[in-house]
């Protein structure tokens, strides 16, 4: 498996715990982000839009299978893969978790090789697994044919470069999901090519002309971000 940079949201309120995971999904490149009380879970989700939640059982001032029954209770986040960590496991406690929405439950102390390929095989099963390529993605008034590399708005053919495709398809692979500049850089003109943020600012730009601006919004200071009309 390709180790493809995720945005990772792990509700763990331990200071030394949280550093253990944090290490080890930064040797994947993941982005990581942290919330520790059970309150702020869903506020942070809004927040950073994450691909995964790791989420402790053990929080407060509930604990992780109310909060998981929150999530999924949420329209926007009712796909999120959850899992779970715990220092103690018993099957009462993963069946509940089971039963509120969660996609693998972990005991903490599992080794760094396995909990790395726990958790990339959850990615890979939502977001690798379920891609198909050749069909064609309807937003509002555009169509964007992978296939065939084409993109239209209202029936009609758009004349976007080669750039513009790729920028398009990596922002509405995830609608609504912020994608930073160094991550819009890395993916569509990888690791060996220098460029700045003012040409994906130039490329955007001449995104928004083609398709209409409300598809594609600025998040000041992050990034930007498919909206789904």
């Amino acid at each position: 498996m390709k180790a493809t940079p995720y945005t990772i949201l792990v509700a763990e309120p331990n200071d030394d715990w949280y550093d253990k995971i944090k290490q080890s999904l930064q040797k994947r490149n993941h982005e990581v982000f942290r919330v520790k009380s059970s309150n702020d879970v869903l506020d942070q989700c809004n927040k950073h839009n994450p691909d995964l939640l790791i989420l402790e059982h053990d929080l407060n001032p509930v604990d992780g299978v109310e909060v998981a029954i929150e999530i999924r209770d949420d329209q926007t986040f009712r796909k999120l893969p959850i899992v779970f960590l715990s220092e103690t496991i018993d099957k009462y406690t993963q069946i509940a978790a089971y039963e509120a929405g969660a996609d693998m439950y972990i005991k903490k102390g599992t080794k760094s090789r396995l909990f790395l390929s726990i958790i990339a095989a959850v990615l890979r099963r939502v977001y690798e697994m379920n891609d198909t390529p050749s069909m064609v993605q309807k937003f509002g008034e555009i169509e964007i044919d992978e296939e065939q590399i084409m993109v239209y708005k209202k029936g009609k053919a758009l004349d976007l470069s080669k750039k513009e495709f790729q920028i398009l398809l990596l922002l509405a692979s995830k609608p609504g999901k912020v994608f930073r500049r160094p991550n819009i850089l890395k993916k569509i003109w990888g690791d060996d090519v220098i460029v700045g943020d003012r040409n994906i600012d130039t490329h955007i730009k001449k995104l928004r002309k083609k398709l209409g601006k409300e598809y594609i919004q600025t998040s000041r200071g992050m990034g930007y971000k498919f909206n789904v009309k």
